[in-house]
């Protein structure tokens, strides 16, 4: 599947860099919400984490799912979804706290997300 390919490659070149900016809709007003997220990519799967399940994007993401990531000029749409699955979460927590020392402090003392989200449908844009 040349797409994912395309997407995996891309999401590689920009996996290292520090924070992506996430654009979701705003849950009443409809305007763009941008703010800066941590972020882990696995192959052409973006990881999104959040310490505050009650900030703006957060709640706007679960009401309207589309939304655009930013990362060093690489540009991706898709659909954020809140990620149920106890293993996956596991899965997501070890890879921000990989690549977030923040992240891997915290899990020596008991702190994660207190809710992940899976980035599907990507699209460069």
């Amino acid at each position: 599947m040349p797409g994912a390919m395309d997407v995996a490659a891309r999401l590689a070149a920009v996996a290292g860099r520090s924070t992506a900016q996430i654009t979701t809709r705003g849950r009443r007003s409809g305007k763009p919400h941008t703010v800066t997220i941590w972020f882990a990519v696995d192959g052409a799967t973006i990881y999104l984490g959040t310490l505050n399940a009650k900030r703006d994007g957060v709640r706007n993401a679960a009401k309207t799912p589309d939304v655009t990531l930013d990362v060093d000029g690489v540009r991706v749409r898709g659909q954020a979804k809140t990620i149920t699955d106890p293993a996956l979460e596991a899965h997501v927590r070890a890879l921000l706290a990989r690549k977030y020392w923040a992240a891997w402090i915290g899990s020596w003392f008991g702190l994660a997300p207190a809710r992940t989200f899976r980035v599907d449908h990507l699209e460069i844009t």
